[in-house]
């Protein structure tokens, strides 16, 4: 199951690394599209103003007296108008203008540097328009031609690759969205599935185990009581500490059968609360002589002034497992550190030794059920650890410390007070 695990992980980086690439180009292009409709929406209209420019400069060259001018019409055409140097309007497309001076002066560049001119501007009626300036050279002199267009087709490019930006932006998000969402299902279905290969798993240890305890324990109770006979009464050391060995060994084996039985058919207790401080204190005097030969030390800090929803025998076994491997760590001695600290609805306890800490697959693989990086280890004891929190909807996570060593953060819902 860890192998499905990993192989999920890794489809959904390609699919993330994939979707972000393909998310980057879609947006690019969204983008890209309505700014470039800008520059294109702008170049219509000026070209388009210049083929009106030079249409309008062809009537009036033909006909100096501009009478034929009003008859000139285009759908794009706001109005136009002839302008001399002082701002006199020669002819304008409403002939109530026509002798009338302009106030304004943006059609003077002009006449100085025959440059064409264009920008857009806001009618008193309020409509946005492009107002261009370009230069006459008409047989009775040079005019200035004002041309002023609407907008409405440059508004339109521009209109629609903004709603298409928009709707491909859109559409990305949406993606994006239902994407997340089958992620979700997914990541809960495996969940499931684990949960369920778990339990078959469980199943499968509390058949074994009960196989175990009939049929191992007692001719292995048997074997040690002999070895044990036998070192009393052989009088060569030889043969002693070959009897020895089978009592070691004895035990060994014992502690794995009790071990496997805790995991295959612990059931959490259906009410009890601990205080965790008393708990801590309690789990290390159980552990106090193996530490003192280990030369390891506890370091408590904090406090959690709430019990939490958890027996007191069930936490304190497994602080005991918890502090029983830090010691373990730390075979040439060293500072076992746990701090205590709460908020509204959990206690959490970060337990952290001076070890060697955990290897890459030790983190990935640290609460799986016999996975041991020890000779002598049944590799349960965190896997019970674990059993136990989930047991009493907590949680348990392992990291490395940043100084070196291992870290085991313990989180456990505080009892509730009755209303």
């Amino acid at each position: 199951m860890r192998i499905k695990t990993v192989s999920y992980f890794r489809l959904r980086i390609l699919w993330l690394s994939g979707s972000l690439l393909l998310t980057g180009f879609l947006v690019w292009y969204a983008v890209g599209s309505y700014l470039n409709s800008l520059p294109v929406a702008q170049t219509m209209q000026r070209g388009l103003a210049l083929s009106l420019g030079q249409s309008i400069e062809g009537v009036a060259t033909r006909d100096p007296s501009f009478a034929t001018l009003a008859a000139f019409r285009s759908n794009d055409l706001a109005y136009f108008a002839l302008l001399d140097r002082n701002g006199k309007i020669r002819f304008h497309s409403n002939n109530e203008l026509i002798g009338e001076t302009v106030e304004d002066t943006r059609y003077l560049p002009v006449f100085t540097s025959g440059e064409f001119l264009a920008t857009r501007i806001r009618l008193g009626t309020g409509e946005d328009v492009y107002e261009s300036h370009l230069p006459m050279h008409l047989p009775g002199g040079t005019l200035a031609l004002r041309l002023v267009l609407h907008t409405w087709s440059a508004d339109q490019i521009v209109e629609q690759a903004k709603v298409g930006m928009l709707l491909l932006l859109g559409l990305t998000a949406v993606a994006w969205g239902m994407g997340l969402f089958a992620l979700h299902l997914q990541r809960r279905d495996l969940k499931r599935q684990e949960a369920l290969v778990r339990h078959e798993h469980l199943a499968q240890l509390g058949e074994l185990g009960a196989v175990m305890a009939h049929e191992v324990r007692t001719p292995l109770a048997g074997i040690k009581g002999f070895a044990q006979l036998l070192h009393e009464r052989l009088d060569d050391p030889r043969q002693q500490q070959y009897a020895s060995k089978i009592v070691d060994e004895s035990e060994r084996l014992e502690r794995l059968v009790t071990d496997l039985l805790t995991y295959a058919r612990q059931e959490p207790q259906p009410e009890g609360c601990a205080l965790v401080e008393e708990a801590v204190q309690r789990a290390w005097e159980n552990l106090s002589s193996a530490a003192d030969i280990s030369g390891v030390r506890l370091l408590l800090t904090g406090c959690v002034d709430k019990p939490v929803a958890c027996p007191p025998d069930r936490l304190q076994q497994l602080l005991l497992n918890l502090f029983n491997n830090a010691v373990q760590a730390m075979p040439d001695g060293g500072e076992l550190q746990v701090i205590l600290s709460q908020d509204a609805d959990q206690a959490v306890l970060l337990i952290a030794d001076n070890g060697t800490g955990f290897s890459t697959e030790s983190l990935l693989r640290v609460f799986d059920p016999f996975y041991t990086t020890r000779a002598s280890g049944s590799g349960l004891g965190l896997a019970i650890c674990r059993k136990l929190v989930e047991a009493y909807r907590g949680t348990i996570t392992a990291k490395n410390g940043k100084t070196g060593g291992a870290e085991l953060t313990l989180q456990l819902p505080l009892v509730k007070e009755k209303q």
